[in-house]
């Protein structure tokens, strides 16, 4: 739809055809999730077009409900059909956006009539439907992703019983375990049974009249569900293409720099594409809604004379789950290890707003970087408020080259209700910088097992109501204001792991140990980052 309307301002003179399999076009099927729910009230909201509405505006043919079944690259036809009836046109320009469908794992009693998937329109209405007519009370989502938590948010809204089971040690799978752990603390709050390395040994009929359906894991745990939710994520639609003797690969059809195939006549757009990762260099399958769009129209340009390139993905996205927020922007930390980029990473945890605003709350932002010269490479952000402003913002600086130094010199909007004059981006970019320019030298949790601690002279310098509350392993307690009077207490001859609860005393009480002679490192994010669940084990 992005290429259609975009080629229709371009040219009027242009005859545009738009093959829809479905009833609906132009519908906002991001919305599904929270539609299924009632968080959306109203169905028809989804819908932001009808097959005449584009054609009035736009002068553009919509044949909805009408399938391409065939493609002739030599005849530069496409054989559809509506109904049994089998048709073809002529195109000049033919654009491929089939998007990607639902995954389907080989497992028993997948084709049970409770399993569903949620991508479409007439998806969500099966499931209500199924729902209401049976009188549902419990269902089980196989994912925890974005599918997967948004659609548990709005059917605990209904009030059902709702369980996850996810096969991956943690949900919200593009990020990192321990940006992920405060999402199960919360997904658990609110009533949601969470099951995680969770191996699927089949979908199981009621066992009795009355008894729901129920998922048999491998351990032999049940898991209840009068209906369940199959959303284990999406392959671009590419049977079509490789029909048609177009090169793909396992990232669906593989473009250029103007999305065009290996066919400079037949552009492939959106959800099917292979593109590039700007922060990587690899090809990837990219299933954003920003990213597509901005393809469609990019399409629409080069079709029409303009000199136009595709400049790649940086991945930013952003989900809800219950009363918590979550942004990525690029690859995680443990994608940059597999795909062996270096990199290294800080986590600070900043208010969203002044702290002495009402209503301040922290927000957890862990910035990767490249150590050599510290091009930022990606960023997670956890909170309930201001994530997606700076998420927004960091993916504008990865677009453009820039540095965690560059972070320290930018100028963002401050009022006390809005944010603070040092910005939690300002702050992520200090903190990288003084990693970078040898001015702290910081130790990560997962650097650390209880074996690995004993080899420090561990000190906690927050204040003795905080270490009561919890503390790392064999901690020292020597608040950060009696430090220069208790140095002595210190020995010099072993390596010291200082900390407080989310960094700063910890960096100040650093410089102090360093000035005065000693091997001393910081633990990055205090133990805040610790104790919000990945790491407990170092803790007592």
């Amino acid at each position: 739809m992005s290429f259609a309307a975009r080629a229709r301002r371009l040219s009027e003179l242009a005859n545009i055809t738009i093959f829809e399999k479905g009833p609906f076009v132009g519908y906002a099927n991001c919305g599904i999730p929270y539609a299924l729910g009632g968080i959306i009230p109203k169905d028809e909201a989804l819908i932001l077009q009808t097959p005449d509405s584009v054609n009035a505006r736009y002068n553009v043919h919509i044949r909805h409900n009408t399938e391409v079944v065939n493609i002739d690259r030599q005849k530069k036809t496409v054989e559809y059909r509506t109904g049994e009836e089998v048709k073809s046109m002529e195109y000049d320009k033919l654009i491929l956006a089939q998007g990607a469908e639902p995954f389907r794992p080989p497992m028993k009693g997948a084709d049970a009539p409770n399993v569903f998937t949620l991508q479409t329109i007439p998806d969500m209405t099966a499931v209500k439907q199924y729902m209401f007519s049976h009188g549902s009370k419990s269902v089980a989502i196989i994912g925890g992703g974005f599918i997967g938590l948004e659609a548990a948010e709005s059917l605990v809204a209904l009030g059902m019983q709702v369980s996850i089971v996810e096969y991956l040690p943690h949900v919200f799978p593009p990020v990192d375990q321990d940006i992920a752990e405060p999402l199960h603390t919360e997904i658990r709050k609110n009533n949601v049974s969470l099951h995680l390395n969770a191996r699927i040994q089949e979908i199981a009929a009621p066992e009795s009249e009355g008894q729901p359906s129920h998922i048999v894991l491998e351990s032999g745990e049940k898991v209840p569900g009068d209906v369940i939710l199959l959303v284990v994520g999406v392959r671009p639609r590419v049977k079509l293409a490789e029909a048609a003797g177009l090169a793909t690969n396992r990232f669906g059809i593989v473009t250029n720099a103007q999305m065009q195939s290996s066919d400079p006549n037949i552009y492939a757009v959106g959800d099917m594409a292979c593109t590039t990762n700007m922060i990587t260099h690899t090809p990837q399958n990219l299933a954003l809604a920003g990213p597509a769009n901005r393809q469609g129209r990019l399409a629409a340009d080069h079709i029409f004379g303009r000199a136009v390139a595709y400049r790649g993905n940086v991945g930013t996205s952003m989900c809800k789950i219950f009363d918590v927020n979550v942004g990525l922007v690029g690859p995680s930390l443990f994608s940059l290890k597999t795909q062996g980029i270096p990199a290294e990473y800080v986590t600070v945890h900043p208010p969203n707003h002044a702290g002495y605003y009402p209503g301040a709350n922290p927000l957890t932002l862990k910035l990767a970087f490249s150590p050599a010269d510290g091009k930022i490479l990606g960023a997670q952000i956890l909170g309930k408020d201001g994530v997606d402003k700076r998420i927004d913002v960091l993916a504008t600086c990865i677009t453009a080259g820039m540095t965690v130094y560059d972070l320290e010199h930018l100028e963002l909007a401050y009022a006390p209700p809005f944010g603070s004059a040092k910005d939690p981006v300002n702050m992520a970019g200090f903190v990288a910088s003084n990693v970078l320019r040898k001015d702290t030298e910081i130790v990560h949790a997962e650097q650390l097992t209880a074996e690995t601690l004993e080899e420090y002279q561990v000190v906690d310098v927050r204040g003795p109501g905080e270490y009561a509350k919890g503390h790392m392993k064999n901690a020292k307690l020597i608040p950060l204001n009696e430090l220069r009077g208790r140095l002595g207490e210190v020995e010099k001859s072993r390596k010291v792991l200082v900390y407080c609860f989310v960094g700063y005393r910890g960096y100040l009480a650093y410089r102090i140990f360093k000035q005065a002679g000693y091997e001393v490192v910081n633990l990055d994010g205090g133990f805040k980052s610790v104790s919000q669940g990945a790491f407990k084990a170092l803790t007592e």
